[in-house]
């Protein structure tokens, strides 16, 4: 499915805020950080759908292109055996959810989602490098 709309793209972005949520709070009893950071991900969700409501009026409908879901899957896998098994997850998780909202930044032309995006790309890098840290 391609993501060829700001409504799509939208979407996806909820979606992909609600399964880090589930996936953090799953593990949150094992690791105080990812309470945290379900906690950071119900917000953000928050804030793109605000976003999404509050400047649906000043975009310009323009189809956009070479954007394919496929390509920002983030469907947990919460069976995580251990420690090192849900750090490996999650750290593939904020992957795909930085790249997602780096190259998504650069399609859209709604300035407010431009900025939300932007900074929740940069958000995804810094936590990433955290988990690594926890992994090492």
């Amino acid at each position: 499915m391609a993501l060829n709309s700001y409504g799509t793209i939208m979407a996806h972005a909820i979606a992909i805020e609600d399964s880090l949520t589930r996936f953090y709070q799953k593990f949150a009893d094992q690791d105080e950080a990812f309470g945290d950071y379900a906690k950071r991900y119900a917000k953000r969700k928050t804030r793109i759908e605000a976003v999404r409501k509050d400047y649906v009026t000043e975009m310009i409908l323009e189809p956009i292109s070479g954007l394919n879901i496929d390509d920002y899957s983030v469907q947990p896998d919460e069976q995580a055996a251990n420690r090192a098994a849900m750090l490996a997850e999650a750290i593939r998780l904020e992957a795909t959810a930085e790249k997602f909202y780096a190259e998504t930044s650069l399609k859209l032309n709604v300035t407010e989602a431009i900025r939300t995006f932007q900074k929740f790309a940069q958000e995804n890098a810094e936590r990433l490098e955290e988990l690594k840290s926890f992994a090492s």
